[in-house]
């Protein structure tokens, strides 16, 4: 019996791995506290924390030359209570990447992992954010298509940016740039960097296959 017991509660266990989270609802509630808002004179932006000491993953453009940047955790308690400030440790301009490190973090950081798999054409995506400024806003969506070596630009910006990324129609603006794009796992499978205002479902993720390489290089 006891051998059974174990049996059904190792087959439960697996079912929630392969299974994930069963909604938007819950991603969101799981995940939000890992999503950190970047305020500097330059603007706002989105950050994903990846480690336990205070590691945050964005985007080039949303740190590259924003001074006196703070970093908002949500919490509770008073706003200054969950400021802190960061060293930007590393930077990929071509693959418009950014890591950051808070400085004496927090205890508890809730870490968002990298997806150790690419997600399909189709599959579903989340993504938390601060879209003009609505500070933890969730969006939902699908990939519509992988797009190697793709070459982009900012408006306001001689510079051209060139990495593997996703296209999606999950909704991407100002604000969502260096966000984390989540699988139904809650795990990271891309960074929110950009999407053309005027055409509708037509949005852009930086791949965790360029993350990877950022990271360990």
């Amino acid at each position: 019996m006891q051998n059974l017991k174990k049996y059904f509660l190792l087959s439960f266990v697996f079912l929630l791995a392969v299974q994930g989270f069963a909604d938007g609802t819950q991603i969101y509630n799981a995940k939000v506290d890992g999503v950190v808002l970047i305020l500097g004179e330059g603007g706002l932006a989105s950050g994903a924390i990846i480690s336990k000491e205070g590691h945050i993953l964005t985007n080039w453009h949303a740190v590259y030359g924003n001074e006196n940047m703070n970093i908002f955790i949500l919490g509770v308690g008073e706003v200054e209570d969950n400021t802190y400030q960061a060293q930007v440790l590393k930077l990929s301009q071509s693959q418009d990447l950014a890591l950051l490190k808070i400085i004496n973090p927090p205890r508890n950081l809730n870490v968002l992992r990298l997806s150790k798999v690419i997600p399909q054409i189709g599959s579903a995506v989340h993504a938390i954010g601060h879209p003009q400024g609505e500070i933890w806003t969730y969006g939902h969506g699908y990939i519509s298509q992988h797009r190697d070596n793709y070459e982009w630009s900012y408006k306001d910006s001689d510079e051209i940016f060139t990495a593997d990324v996703y296209q999606m129609d999950a909704p991407i603006y100002e604000g969502n740039s260096g966000g984390p794009l989540l699988n139904k796992f809650g795990n990271i499978v891309g960074i929110n960097s950009f999407g053309y205002q005027n055409k509708q479902g037509l949005n852009y993720a930086v791949s965790v296959k360029e993350i990877i390489k950022f990271l360990a290089n």
